[in-house]
């Protein structure tokens, strides 16, 4: 059954609709191994961690499915995911890097190409970035910058309230017209440079790391996020899922998830972990 989120159509002429949890297919969940998640507004709900949500991680974990967030979270607090919560590592800022976590719970870093270039880039980005902030006053970098290692995030949500969706729009049009890689999540516009996105370093994660092959990827793994930074990832995941919240962006995303949860955030997120495993103890 499908669960209407809006009555319109969205930009690319799509109908704006999810279908329920209870239409995923049982066997899919039997074969799952990985959940690839965003983290904020997907793990997380209003800034925080829900309990239910931690509870949720720590089943998958004891389940045999690895979890690996997916974020454009900074490497600085992506490293203290991977080394306090239920998850097998965490890919950062976008698809920048992978810090996965070995057996013995040390943590190593994979980036997408040599760090000291991307460092030299990142620079450059944000010396553009700063040039177009001065035209948007509500708009600032966000409080976790130092703290990034390849990319420029710009706060239009987190700390900045009430949100600036409309500089936002109109922020992210200019740095895309600079050329810039430009994306908008929940809470930040994050800038990059080109050549890898949210999937492009999953692929390499999953089939470098863990052996996975492109078919077993496809039959394997489940994304859940919640923003139009998803898409890439909505694109190519056949089991993939929407927290509630992501009713919102709709209309404005070309790509969408294939189901979509009741509840918003990491609510949504532990519905979704029920699901599952109920569904493979059936």
């Amino acid at each position: 059954m499908s669960i209407s989120v809006s009555s319109s159509l969205g930009s690319s002429g799509l109908e704006l609709s999810a279908l329920e949890l209870s239409s995923i297919d049982k066997s899919a969940c039997q074969g799952l191994r990985f959940i690839l998640t965003d983290f904020d507004d997907t793990l997380t709900w209003e800034g925080q961690l829900p309990v239910e949500t931690l509870r949720a991680l720590a089943q998958l974990e004891a389940d045999g499915i690895k979890v690996i967030p997916v974020t454009g979270g900074c490497a600085g607090w992506s490293d203290m995911i991977a080394r306090a919560l239920p998850v097998d590592g965490v890919i950062t800022e976008g698809g920048a890097c992978f810090i996965g976590r070995t057996a013995d719970r040390h943590l190593t870093y994979s980036f997408w190409r040599d760090e000291s270039e991307m460092r030299a880039e990142q620079a450059h980005i944000l010396t553009q970035v700063n040039q177009v902030l001065t035209q948007f006053p509500r708009l600032r970098l966000a409080r976790d910058q130092a703290y990034r290692l390849t990319d420029v995030a710009i706060d239009y949500a987190q700390d900045v309230k009430p949100a600036a969706v409309a500089d936002k729009e109109t922020c992210l049009a200019a740095l895309i017209a600079m050329g810039l890689n430009a994306k908008a999540s929940s809470i930040h516009i994050n800038v990059c440079s080109q050549g890898y996105d949210k999937f492009s370093m999953a692929q390499r994660v999953l089939g470098d790391v863990y052996g996975l092959s492109e078919v077993q990827q496809q039959e394997q793994v489940l994304y859940v996020g919640d923003a139009p930074n998803d898409e890439s990832m909505f694109a190519r995941f056949p089991l993939s899922v929407g927290v509630a919240n992501i009713a919102e962006h709709l209309s404005i995303m070309r790509h969408h998830p294939r189901y979509q949860t009741t509840q918003p955030g990491g609510l949504g997120f532990a519905e979704l972990a029920e699901f599952i495993l109920s569904a493979r103890q059936a």
